[in-house]
Formats: C-alpha cells, structure tokens, sequence
C-alpha cells in the first residue's frame, strides 16, 4: 500500500465518523426538543381567563341584592386594599373610579390595571390580562397566579386574594414610578366692568325710606292690576360684544294683612325696590321694611286689643 493510498483511507473514515457524529447529534436534539415541548405543554401558562366567562351578565340595577350581593366579598378587599394604597400614594385623584347604588364600584388608570365589582360579576385585569374573575351564572372563581397557573374553583368567600392584590399593588407601584400630576395653572379672573349700553323699558326711581321704618310680617292676599316693567342692557367695558340684559318689575300696590288688619301697601314707599317683595317663594308672608308713619296710619290706628 502506497502512502498515498494510506492517506486517502484515512480521509474517508475520518469523513464518515464525522458524518456519523453528525447523525448521531441531531437524533438526540430531535428528542430533547420533543421532551421539552412536551413538558411545557403539560405546564402551559394561562394569559387570561376572559374567555372562560360569559360576556352576558346575570344580574343588573333593578336585581335585588340579596341575590348576588355575597358574590362581592372577595372583591371588596381588592377594592378597599387598591383605595387605601392609592390614597397613600396620592393617586387617588388621577385614577377613575366609578360608584353606583354601592352595587357597583370600579377603579381603575387607563389600560395599566382595573378593578370591578357589578352585580354579583368580578374582574381584577392588569393590562390586557383579565388575572380574576367571578362568573355570577356559576358562581365560579377563575384566578391566574402571578407564576401564570389558572386555579378554577367554586366560589368561596373566604378564598384568598393575596395575590390578586399583590399583583395589583406591582400595577400601581408602576404608576407610581411614572405618573406625573399636571400642572394646573390658576387664572385670575378680572372683574367684569359693566356700563349701561340702553334702556329698553325706563325703571322709575324709588328713594330710600325717608324717617323712621319699621319691619313688619305682611300676610299676601292680592296684587293691583297696574303694575311696572323695566328692562336695560348692560355692556363690558373692555368687550363691547359682551352684553348681559337685566330686567324686572313690581305691581303699584299690594292687598296685605298685617296683625290681622288688611290694607293696601303702596310699592313705591319700600325703599327702593325694583321687584316685587312676594316671589313663589315667599308669597305667603313675607318680611318688610315700611315706614313708621304708614303703619301708624294703617295698622296701629286700627288695632283693636283683644281684651
């Protein structure tokens, strides 16, 4: 045999263990990755229990509560733990929280986390992943853990929401860590500086109560059929295009009993009014500020005492 024979030979079998090696190699990965994907497929994590719930709900506004009101027990200390947390941080204000009849109850910031509690259904989702659920029809618990392992379970009041709520609180330690309050800029406001523009319909001036007025109770039995009606248009100073109208009006005189006496009150001696005292409000009775010399010479001079 010739050297370079030997050579050759020697290429070829190291050629063919190489190859076999190869050969050997690729068998033994082909059943790693089939074990492997087996056993993960035997410990699947759940994304979201969204679609084992039914999308219609049970129970509603006019439902009485004493149908599902013990479905909330579970969900109520989420919501009270996400309060008081949010209240710590100083968040509360920047989330939406929606209340209803104490039936219904959601709290929640954007797509980060939300927490509600309707009629008997409950959902704790935290981005797009729906981690709890009670399904009122079933009244059935659906829970992903935060290790992604989905516990399916008859509802129960006394389940365990420890993790829920620490899933949540990672939530909103998030938003803690982000979120920014705006910045809210106080403007002050000028005063509006109103000028009259026109008189629509003259108000007649009616001065103070000259000398000495008394405050009476005046019991409203009738207006006179003559009566006074003013209007005026008033413009901003500084915007011409800002017009407000301001209008009113009063009768003559009005039929009133005062301790028991009837007489007439002329409006024009109330100092100063520029509508009339008896409104739907008051126009029973109403309190007013006469003059001394009027009630002498209308009331007091037909009193008659009792005794």
């Amino acid at each position: 045999m010739t050297k370079e024979s030997f050579q050759t030979i020697a290429i070829v079998a190291l050629y063919t263990l190489a190859i076999a090696y190869v050969v050997v190699c690729t068998f033994q990965t082909i059943e790693n990755i089939s074990t492997l994907g087996a056993s993960m497929f035997a410990i699947k994590p759940s994304f979201s229990v969204h679609n084992l719930i039914p999308k219609t709900r049970k129970y509603g506004e006019s439902t009485h509560k004493r149908n599902y009101g013990g479905l909330h027990t579970p969900i109520y200390r989420v919501l009270n733990s996400v309060s008081k947390d949010l209240l710590n941080r100083g968040l509360y204000g920047a989330c939406v929280v929606m209340m209803a009849r104490s039936q219904f109850k959601a709290i929640s910031y954007k797509s980060l986390f939300h927490v509600t509690m309707a009629y008997g259904y409950s959902s704790v989702t935290i981005g797009g992943r729906q981690i709890f659920g009670v399904d009122e029809h079933s009244r059935t618990i659906y829970h992903i853990d935060a290790s992604g392992r989905l516990a399916v379970t008859d509802y129960n009041q006394n389940y365990d929401m420890t993790d829920v709520i620490a899933q949540v609180a990672e939530a909103i330690e998030v938003l803690a860590d982000c979120y920014i309050a705006p910045v809210i800029e106080h403007v002050e406001v000028k005063p509006i500086r109103w000028t009259l523009k026109r008189v629509m319909l003259d108000r007649p001036y009616h001065g103070a109560i000259k000398g000495r007025s008394v405050s009476v109770v005046a019991k409203f039995l009738r207006a006179s059929k003559k009566q006074v009606r003013w209007c005026v248009e008033w413009m901003d100073k500084d915007n011409n295009d800002n017009l407000r109208i301001e209008k009113g009006g009063w009768h003559n005189a009005y039929k009133v009993e005062i301790d028991g006496i009837v007489s007439w009150l002329p409006h024009s001696i109330l100092g100063g009014l520029h509508d009339t005292p008896f409104t739907l409000k008051n126009q029973k009775a109403c309190r007013l500020d006469v003059p001394e010399w009027w009630v002498r010479k209308n009331i007091t001079a037909h009193f008659v005492a009792p005794f």
